[in-house]
């Protein structure tokens, strides 16, 4: 996908602590170290022990306006990257739009019980 160090250190910020806020909390409380009640994946503290991620971390939690600006590049990044659907499930069809079986199944369902 091309993603560099401070991408993938951005994207990891992307799931923040507060569901409706998107912030620098998730960098600030993995400086912090272990806290009750806080779950820390192996990827999270990857994040601390690599010493290409490390220095994003750092400043990601004492710069917001950083965390702001390098996702919001990200996010344009793997928006122009597109989606490419796997094979299960799932087919695209001329015009690019994506198609998925599954959903196509449950709407030809309910059809069916609303005429019927």
């Amino acid at each position: 996908m091309g993603l560099s160090d401070k991408d993938i250190v951005a994207l990891s910020g992307a799931h923040t602590l507060e569901p409706l806020k998107f912030d620098n909390s998730y960098f600030v409380e993995l400086l912090k170290g272990e806290a009750e009640g806080l779950l820390k994946l192996p990827t999270d503290k990857a994040l601390l022990e690599n010493p290409a991620f490390r220095p994003y971390v750092e400043l990601y939690a004492k710069d917001e306006d950083a965390i702001f600006r390098d996702y919001a590049i990200l996010h344009k990044k793997l928006s122009e990257l597109g989606f490419t659907p796997s094979s299960s499930g799932s087919k695209t069809v001329a015009n690019g739009a994506i198609l998925a079986e599954g959903a196509v199944g449950v709407a030809v369902a309910a059809a069916v019980v609303i005429l019927s």
